[in-house]
């Protein structure tokens, strides 16, 4: 019979300021960027790929994590989330290849999308 391995992890929360509970932990965090792989995240401060149970001390709570509980909600394009995707991908790819990168801000890449597509969020 095989034997899992739990990882047990000391759950440290805080609430926002309509509070609502988070969790500190990568997954929450405003240095966080996605990666293809779903159980890894990147951080933007560290320069690495992390786990998103993983906390360090520069967590900052994520702007929409932030909001949370408030009515300005918005849905956000596909095609912007798709745009930003593949520019941390070509980041990425940059950046395993030995080339120095400084990341795009997400001010910045909004703002490229903007600029060419109008608003980045869905008219509902």
């Amino acid at each position: 019979m095989k034997q899992k391995t739990i990882l047990k992890i000391n759950k440290v929360q805080t609430r926002n300021t309509f509070g609502i509970v988070i969790n500190k932990c990568c997954a929450s965090c405003a240095h966080k960027d996605l990666t293809r792989a779903v159980t890894l995240r990147r951080c933007m401060k560290h320069r690495k790929e992390v786990r998103t149970i993983e906390v360090c001390k520069l967590w900052a709570m994520s702007q929409q994590l932030r909001m949370a509980g408030s009515t300005q909600g918005c849905v956000k394009r596909r095609e912007y989330l798709m745009l930003l995707a593949a520019e941390r991908e070509t980041e990425t790819l940059a950046e395993q290849a030995g080339r120095p990168v400084k990341p795009k801000s997400i001010a910045h890449i909004r703002a490229l999308f903007e600029r060419e597509h109008g608003s980045i969020y869905v008219d509902l």
